[in-house]
C-alpha cells in the first residue's frame, strides 16, 4: 500500500518515523512525500497509489472527479493557524490596485484565497494568481514577484524569517482546514490491516516521539522540514495532531460538520457544480 502526501507539517510525523525507525514500518506499507499538492492529486487521479494524506477539500475534489472512488481511513490533524496568507511587510491593500498572489494549483490554496478575499471585502477581479510550488515561494517573495503568498507550515516560518507577515490564517473561526488519510475503495480490503496498524500503533508512536522531542526523531524532523529548532517549535504551535483516542470523535466531526460545510462552500464558490461526499472506509461492511 503506497500512500503519498505533500510536505505539509501535519503528515511529517509518519514520514519521520519511517526515516528514523524503518524497521517499525510493515513491509506492505510505503509512505512517500511529494513536492506539492499537484503531484499528490495527479497520482490519485491516475490511480497510481492506494491513498494519500490530503486536506478535506482536496479529498472532496478527487472524490468528485472520480465519482466517489475514495473513502476516509483516518484523521491526521487540524490546522489552527498553520495555513496562511502572507504578504510583504510593507504591503497594504489599495482600492482598485491589482494584487498578485502566489499559490499552489490546489483546492485548499484556492479555498484560503477565497476565504481571505471574502472576509476582508476584497474582489477576485483585482487578483492575479501565479502558480508556484512551495519550494518556489521564498524566491518569489524575496524577489517581489508577488504581493502575497498562500502557504502552510513549515514554509510559513521560512517566509517569516525573510520579512513576510501573516495577515490571514486557518485559526479564523470561519475557516476549517483538516487533514485526512483517504484510500481508494478498491484497495480497502487488502489495506485494512495496514491502516489499523497505522492508526493504532505507528501514528501513536510517531506522536509520542514528537511530544517527547526524542533526539533522533526530532533531528530527523528538522532535516525533513529544513527547519531550525526555533522555526519548528513555532510551526508546531499551529497544528493539532489527532491522537488515537480522538480518532472516532474527530472522524464524526469531519463527516457531520466539516464535510457538509466544506462541500457547500466548494459549490457556492464555483469550484464544483456538485460535490460527491466521502464515507468512512469499511462503513458498509
Amino acid at each position: 500500500m503506497v500512500i503519498v502526501g505533500n510536505a505539509w507539517l501535519g503528515a511529517m510525523p509518519i514520514y519521520t518515523l519511517a526515516a528514523v525507525d524503518p524497521e517499525l514500518i510493515p513491509p506492505g506499507l510505503k509512505t512517500v512525500m511529494l513536492a506539492s499538492d499537484v503531484s499528490v492529486m495527479r497520482m490519485l487521479g491516475n490511480e497510481a497509489v492506494s491513498g494519500a494524506f490530503v486536506t478535506l477539500d482536496n479529498a472532496l475534489s478527487v472524490n468528485t472527479f472520480t465519482d466517489g472512488d475514495y473513502c476516509i481511513a483516518m484523521v491526521l490533524d487540524r490546522s489552527m493557524g498553520a495555513d496562511a496568507v502572507m504578504v510583504q511587510n510593507d504591503w497594504q491593500p489599495q482600492a482598485k490596485e491589482p494584487i498578485t498572489v502566489g499559490l499552489e494549483d490546489s483546492t485548499i490554496a484556492r479555498y484560503m484565497l477565497s476565504r481571505w478575499l471574502t472576509l476582508h471585502d476584497l474582489n477576485m477581479t483585482d487578483v492575479t494568481t501565479r502558480i508556484l510550488l512551495p519550494t518556489q515561494h521564498l524566491d518569489a517573495f524575496s524577489e517581489r514577484k508577488v504581493d502575497a503568498i498562500i502557504t502552510y507550515q513549515p514554509f510559513i516560518e521560512k517566509l517569516r524569517e525573510s520579512g513576510a507577515k501573516v495577515i490571514f490564517d486557518s485559526s479564523h473561526p470561519d475557516v476549517s482546514v483538516v487533514d485526512i488519510l483517504i484510500l481508494h475503495k478498491a484497495a480497502w480490503s487488502r489495506a485494512k490491516p495496514l491502516v489499523q496498524r497505522l492508526k493504532q500503533s505507528l501514528w501513536p508512536q510517531a506522536l509520542a516521539q514528537l511530544q517527547e522531542r526524542e533526539q533522533e526523531f526530532w533531528q530527523g524532523l528538522i532535516e525533513l522540514t529544513g527547519s531550525s529548532t526555533e522555526e519548528l517549535e513555532k510551526a508546531l504551535q499551529g497544528v493539532h495532531f489527532v491522537t488515537r483516542s480522538e480518532q472516532q470523535s474527530a472522524l464524526e466531526r469531519v463527516l457531520q460538520k466539516d464535510m457538509p460545510a466544506t462541500a457547500n462552500y466548494l459549490v457556492a464558490s464555483g469550484m464544483h457544480d456538485a460535490v460527491v461526499p466521502l464515507t468512512e472506509c469499511g462503513a458498509m461492511e
